[in-house]
């Protein structure tokens, strides 16, 4: 498999184009080392072509899960091919697992784009483009992201990224994650949510920073105020993540690995259907033909923690 890697002093990305422009490694330099920010890639994932255990994917044209695969948009049901174990849910998008093209630009910035028309097993009833770039900027990660509709009809719409960042750098204590949202989504079994976003509880509140310790996290938090930070005591240095108004749902998922995926997003989960059943501020968007929507992410590593 093609691997783009982009480095500077201080960062290392790798990309793999083929494997739904998936990132399968950003590190940081120090004393000699790399040291993992997002988790490794597992060889056997590349291998296999598996991308939910790359370090972070895309997720386009919507974001996290629609029950039972199932969603309503104007006057029609549309069926979705379950893409989970449980033969129910579909998830994560379309793009995630599919090649895309990729373009070096400079060597600091790589352009991937994928486009859906024409394709035969498209699991998704509209057809759309998407495109990331990636740039490597002194300390920190720029991703821009862009998702247009280029079919004859209006088409529901979001993307997202899904980032599994370390707990640990290096020998540090847990991190401590700290960010700021309005109100979070109760869910229920299939973790999508039960009733509209609720006022943060202590259990789920980051305003100050805390690590997660047993805490388990599969939530979305709704109105993000586009900002997080990560922390790793003693390691002497801090995650900051800005992202565009766009983005304004964060999904936070403890993952079983030990990682955490801090998953900047632009609609709730299960957001076509919330849309459908009159919803307020689900934060999915209506594309008209040719018509495109874009945000950017920010991630700094800065002294500090």
């Amino acid at each position: 498999m093609n691997l783009e890697i982009l480095q500077n002093q201080r960062l290392r990305l790798t990309v793999a184009p083929e494997l739904g422009a998936s990132v399968v490694g950003l590190e940081l330099y120090q004393a000699g080392f790399w040291l993992p920010i997002l988790r490794p890639t597992p060889p056997a994932a590349l291998a296999q072509k598996h991308s939910p255990e790359t370090s972070s994917y895309v997720l386009a044209p919507y974001s996290n899960r629609i029950r039972d695969g199932r969603f309503r948009f104007g006057s029609k049901t549309y069926q979705l091919r379950p893409n989970w174990p449980d033969g129910r849910q579909t998830i994560h998008g379309e793009v995630h697992g599919r090649p895309w093209s990729a373009q070096r630009l400079d060597g600091h910035t790589l352009h991937c784009a994928f486009d859906a028309s024409g394709l035969q097993d498209l699991n998704f009833p509209f057809p759309f483009r998407v495109e990331v770039a990636y740039r490597l900027q002194g300390d920190g990660l720029e991703i821009s992201t862009a998702l247009a509709n280029v079919g004859t009809e209006p088409m529901p719409a979001g993307f997202g990224h899904h980032p599994y960042f370390m707990r640990h750098l290096g020998l540090s204590d847990e991190a401590r994650l700290s960010f700021e949202a309005q109100g979070v989504y109760l869910t229920d079994a299939s973790c999508l949510p039960s009733q509209p976003a609720q006022a943060i509880q202590p259990e789920f509140d980051f305003s100050r920073p805390r690590p997660l310790g047993a805490t388990q996290l599969d939530h979305v938090f709704a109105g993000w105020k586009g900002r997080l930070q990560l922390d790793w005591p003693g390691s002497g240095w801090q995650m900051v993540l800005e992202a565009d108004p766009i983005f304004s749902h964060l999904v936070v998922f403890t993952a079983p690995d030990g990682s955490v995926a801090l998953e900047p997003v632009t609609h709730a989960t299960d957001g076509f259907n919330l849309m459908s059943q009159g919803w307020d501020n689900t934060g999915v968007r209506v594309l008209e033909p040719g018509e495109e929507i874009s945000g950017r992410l920010r991630l700094s590593l800065l002294p500090g923690g």
